[in-house]
């Protein structure tokens, strides 16, 4: 079963800590390679803690692996990253700042 939802991003904690050591070490990596997703949602759709997921949006899609987290539902969060900037789109309604928090996206499990 698909999840359809809001994607939020944000810098967070390990991110900024492991950008510094380089963009490609598996550090870094690790810590933006995840979509945070409700307990709720994550059993509805038969998602495990660490299960691959593919999120898409109308503006592409990424394969990352899905993390449980405490959200509300139909709220979904990425770290903010070029994998989450695959998702949004570049359009900035004059802003200079394209929509980091207001994205609608649908995940689910690669090949359903």
């Amino acid at each position: 079963m698909a999840l359809i939802g809001i994607l939020n991003t944000a810098r967070t904690l390990k991110q900024g800590a492991t950008m510094h050591i380089a963009k490609d070490a598996p550090e870094y990596l690790e810590a933006i390679s995840y979509v945070g997703v409700g307990a709720v949602e994550m059993e509805k759709a038969g998602i495990k803690d660490g299960d691959e997921v593919v999120v898409f949006s109308d503006h592409g899609e990424v394969t990352v692996q899905a993390r449980g987290m405490d959200l509300q539902p139909g709220s979904f969060f990425m770290p903010l990253s070029y994998l989450a900037n695959r998702l949004v789109s570049s359009e900035t309604h004059g802003a200079g700042v394209p929509g980091f928090k207001n994205t609608v996206v649908t995940i689910k499990k690669p090949n359903e």
